[in-house]
């Protein structure tokens, strides 16, 4: 159980770091946007005009506030975890229950799949509307099987 325990610990200061290191993003962004250093940077072709800049700060807002509330509540879960030895048992057995770690396998496996069928329809539609986006979709589909490729090897080689 000592060894689940150091895990948590990791765990949950991995979160921690997580939320200091994006709530400096964060700041930044928000100077950033308020002095709108961006058109100074991007072309205006690029960045879509006024409307555009609003919408594109709000959605790093919104998308660095979701994440940092995330990691906040995880580190609190796990402080809370260690806390509490019933907790942490708790914890531990669902982890390690061999019908959850089967799903989660099983889940994973036939979502990917899922996925990048998905993302080839989309390429397929997208290709009569769009270049720069089907070319983004390639890209998606690329980057998710060579990181698919490169875990199968990595697990492959430690087990």
């Amino acid at each position: 159980m000592e060894k689940f325990r150091k895990q948590i610990k990791r765990r949950m200061t991995t979160y921690v770091v997580l939320a200091i290191f994006l709530a400096a993003l964060f700041t930044v962004l928000i100077i950033l946007d308020m002095n709108n250093a961006w058109s100074m940077v991007l072309p205006a072709e690029l960045t879509g005009g006024d409307e555009s800049f609003d919408f594109l700060a709000g959605f790093r807002m919104g998308f660095c506030s979701s994440i940092i509330g995330f990691a906040v509540v995880r580190a609190i879960i796990f402080a809370r975890t260690l806390k509490d030895e019933k907790k942490l048992k708790a914890m531990y057995i669902k982890e390690t229950d061999e019908r959850n770690l089967m799903i989660e396998q099983k889940t994973s496996s036939a979502s990917f799949a899922v996925t990048i069928m998905g993302l080839a329809v989309a390429c397929v539609i997208v290709s009569f509307f769009s270049r720069p986006i089907l070319y983004t979709l390639v890209c998606v589909i690329l980057f998710v099987s060579i990181v698919k490729v490169t875990f199968s090897i990595y697990f492959s080689r430690k087990y």
